[in-house]
C-alpha cells in the first residue's frame, strides 16, 4: 500500500466525524469492501457511538485509498523482427521467437502468461505458485521446468525440453501429462495428440541444436536459415536433395557452413544479402 496518501485520512480527533449515522455509514464500507452479511452492531450510546462510527469512516477511506494505490501486476514484451529475451519472476527465462508477444500477469497463486506466437520457457521451480501459459487452444502449466510452446494457424505445439508439464485444451476436456521429450499437438476443435520428440529442430531458434538423418538439404538450409536468421538460394534442383545426416550442438553459423561444405563437397558463399549454394 501507498503510505503518502496517509495525511490525507482524517483523523478520529476530528469533531466532525462525531455526528455521523453508524449503520449508513457501515452499509458505505460493507458495499466498497463486498461483505454481504449484515453487522451486529451492539447498541452503544453517546461518544462511544460517535467513536465507533468515526471508525467505520476512517476504514472506509482507508479501504479506497488501498484499492486506488493497489495496481495489479501486467507487462508486455514483444519481438519483431529479432527474437528478445525477457526475465521474469526473479530467474524465470522467456525466450520470444520473431513476430511474437507475451501479456504477463500474476496473483498471489499463479504467475499467468498470454502468448502469440512461440516462445521458449525456462521456468524456476515454485512448488507453491502455478506458471500457466495461454494460447487460443491450450492452457500450460507448470511449476518449474523448460518448454517450448508454438501457436500456429490452426494448432499449438508444445514441446518438453526438461521436467514435467500438464496441458489441457481451452474447453477443459482433455488433460495430457507430459515429460522430457514428448511433443503435443492441439488442433482448434480441442483434440490433442503426444508423440515422442525425433528432434529438438523445430526450437532450434532457440537451443541451437540440430539432429538430420538423410534430410534433404532443401530442409536442413530451411531450418539453418529460420534459427540463424539468413537468405540462400541453390544454384540447382540436384542439390536441393543431397541429403545430410549429421548432427550440430550450438555453433555459429561459420562453422555449420564450414561442415555442410567439407561433408557434402560442396560450395556456400554469400553474394549480396545470399548465400548460394552451389557445386
Amino acid at each position: 500500500m501507498n503510505t503518502s496518501n496517509w495525511n490525507d485520512i482524517p483523523k478520529i480527533t476530528d469533531l466532525s466525524l462525531l455526528d455521523i449515522d453508524v449503520n449508513k455509514e457501515w452499509a458505505k464500507f460493507a458495499a466498497n469492501a463486498g461483505i454481504k452479511k449484515e453487522p451486529k452492531i451492539f447498541s452503544l450510546s453517546g461518544l462511544l457511538m460517535k467513536i465507533a462510527a468515526a471508525v467505520i469512516v476512517v476504514l472506509g477511506v482507508s479501504f479506497t485509498v488501498y484499492k486506488l494505490t493497489s495496481k495489479p501486476y501486467n507487462q508486455t514484451f514483444a519481438a519483431l523482427s529479432t527474437t528478445v529475451e525477457a526475465v521474469v519472476e526473479n530467474s524465470t527465462q522467456i525466450s520470444l521467437n520473431k513476430n511474437s508477444e507475451v501479456v504477463c500477469s500474476k496473483n498471489d497463486d499463479v504467475f499467468s502468461v498470454d502468448l502469440k506466437g512461440q516462445a521458449y520457457f525456462d521456468v524456476e521451480k515454485n512448488p507453491q505458485r502455478e506458471f500457466r501459459v495461454k494460447t487460443s487452444d491450450v492452457v500450460v502449466i507448470v511449476h518449474g521446468t523448460s518448454f517450448d510452446v508454438c501457436e500456429k494457424e490452426n494448432m499449438t505445439v508444445v514441446t518438453v525440453t526438461s521436467g514435467n508439464v500438464e496441458v489441457r485444451n481451452n474447453q477443459g476436456e482433455v488433460r495430457e501429462n507430459l515429460t522430457r521429450g514428448k511433443q503435443l499437438v492441439c488442433l482448434k476443435n480441442g483434440e490433442m495428440k503426444v508423440s515422442e520428440v525425433e528432434n529438438f529442430n523445430s526450437i532450434a531458434w532457440k537451443l541451437k541444436k540440430f539432429e538430420f538423418k538423410n534430410t534433404p538439404m532443401k530442409q536442413v538450409v530451411s531450418q539453418l536459415s529460420k534459427a540463424y536468421d539468413f537468405k540462400y538460394c541453390f544454384e540447382s534442383c540436384e542439390l536441393e536433395e543431397i541429403p545430410l545426416t549429421g548432427e550440430f550442438d550450438n555453433q555459429c553459423l561459420n562453422s555449420v557452413l564450414t561442415v555442410l561444405e567439407q561433408t557434402l563437397d560442396i560450395k556456400i558463399e554469400k553474394t549480396g544479402e545470399y548465400y548460394k549454394i552451389k557445386k
